[in-house]
C-alpha cells in the first residue's frame, strides 16, 4: 500500500515537474509544509489563543498575534526562496566503472532574491547546500557512484529549503534528461592473438591503410599520434605534418571481441576496454570489433574515445 502510494504521488510529481534541463521553480513545482518544530509552534499558537479566549487577557491575545505573524511570515519568505529560480544541468562527464558521475549544474535567482540554505539531496549521497546572491549564477556539482555500463541518469532530485525560521519546508522534486556516459571498467583478459592483423584481407568489408612505405605528409589534427608527426620536417621548417604510409601494414593490431576465450559480455567488453587503454598508451594505430560494429583503424586521444563510447553502449 505504501509503494502503491508512493508511486501514485511520484507520478502526480511527474506531471507538474516533467523531464527536462532547465527548470524554473514556480507555485506549480514547489511545494510548502510545517517541519516539526512548525507543527510544535501551531500548537503553541492554539494553547495561547485558547488561553487568551478563556481569560479575556489582551496582552496574550497581542502575544497569539504576533506569533501568527511571524508564522505568517516564514510561510512567504520560505516559499520566495525558492520561487523563481533557474536551474539548468549544463553538463556531465564521461567516466569508468567504479568512478564517479558527476552532473554540473547553473543556478539563476531573479533580481532582489537571495536564496539561503538550498539543500541538494541525491538518494544516498550527502546532501549539498548552497547559497546564492541576488542575480547571481551559481554552478553546482551532484556526483553518483557509477555503478554500471551505459548512460547513467542523476534521478529524481530534491532540492529544499527552511529558511528564514526552520518553521516550514519549501521542496521540489526535479528530473534532467542529460545523461552520464559510463565505460567499462578496463580489466586485462587472455585471447587469442590477432596483433598484426592487416590489410584488405583481414575482414571482409574493413580496409586498412599500411605503414609500409612513406606516401607522402598531411597537416596536422588534434588526435595524431605524436610518433606519426615528421619531427625531423619541424625541425627544420616549424612546420607540424604527419607521415602517411602505403602498403601491407605489421603494426596495425584488431582488438576482437570473439577473440577472449572466457568472460561473459560484460566481462569481454572490459577486456577490450583494457586493450584499448593499452594499444592507445603505446602509440600504434589498432581497429576494434565489438557486438554490433566496428570501429576501423586509427590512432589517438580522438579514437581512443570513439572506441571507449562504442563500448559504453555496446
Amino acid at each position: 500500500m505504501k509503494a502503491l502510494m508512493r508511486k501514485t504521488f511520484f507520478q502526480w510529481v511527474a506531471r507538474r515537474s516533467p523531464v527536462s534541463d532547465i527548470k524554473t521553480l514556480t507555485q506549480r513545482n514547489v511545494y510548502i509544509f510545517p517541519t516539526k518544530e512548525g507543527g510544535l509552534f501551531v500548537g503553541l499558537l492554539l494553547l495561547l489563543l485558547l488561553t487568551a479566549i478563556n481569560y479575556q487577557s489582551s496582552l496574550v491575545y497581542l502575544f497569539t498575534f504576533l506569533l501568527g505573524s511571524l508564522f505568517v511570515f516564514s510561510i512567504i519568505f520560505c516559499f520566495k526562496n525558492l520561487s523563481g529560480l533557474h536551474l539548468s544541468l549544463v553538463a556531465t562527464n564521461e567516466c569508468f566503472v567504479g568512478e564517479e558521475a558527476v552532473y554540473s549544474f547553473a543556478l539563476k535567482s531573479k533580481p532582489n532574491q537571495y536564496c539561503e540554505s538550498l539543500f541538494f539531496s541525491v538518494p544516498n549521497q550527502p546532501i549539498k547546500k548552497v547559497d546564492i546572491s541576488a542575480s547571481e549564477v551559481a554552478a553546482v556539482a551532484l556526483t553518483i557512484p557509477a555503478t554500471h555500463r551505459g548512460l547513467v541518469s542523476l534521478g529524481r532530485i530534491r532540492l529544499e529549503t527552511v529558511y528564514p525560521l526552520g518553521l516550514i519546508r519549501a521542496w521540489t522534486w526535479l528530473a534532467f534528461e542529460k545523461q552520464a556516459l559510463v565505460f567499462p571498467t578496463p580489466l586485462k583478459g587472455d585471447r587469442s592473438l590477432v596483433e598484426a592483423s592487416s590489410g584488405d584481407d583481414f575482414e571482409e568489408g574493413v580496409k586498412v591503410k599500411g605503414e609500409d612505405e612513406l606516401s607522402g605528409l598531411r597537416d596536422y589534427a588534434l588526435g595524431d599520434s605524436p610518433n606519426r608527426i615528421a619531427w625531423k620536417h619541424y625541425a627544420s621548417k616549424g612546420e607540424l605534418y604527419v607521415k602517411e604510409f602505403d602498403g601491407v601494414s605489421s603494426s596495425t593490431c584488431w582488438l576482437n571481441y570473439s577473440d577472449y576465450t572466457s568472460g561473459n559480455k560484460e566481462q569481454r567488453l572490459s577486456y577490450l576496454c583494457h586493450d584499448v587503454l593499452d594499444s592507445h598508451r603505446k602509440g600504434g594505430r589498432f581497429g576494434m570489433v565489438f557486438p554490433g560494429g566496428v570501429v576501423e583503424p586509427s590512432s589517438g586521444d580522438n579514437h581512443k574515445m570513439q572506441c571507449l563510447r562504442a563500448l559504453a553502449l555496446a
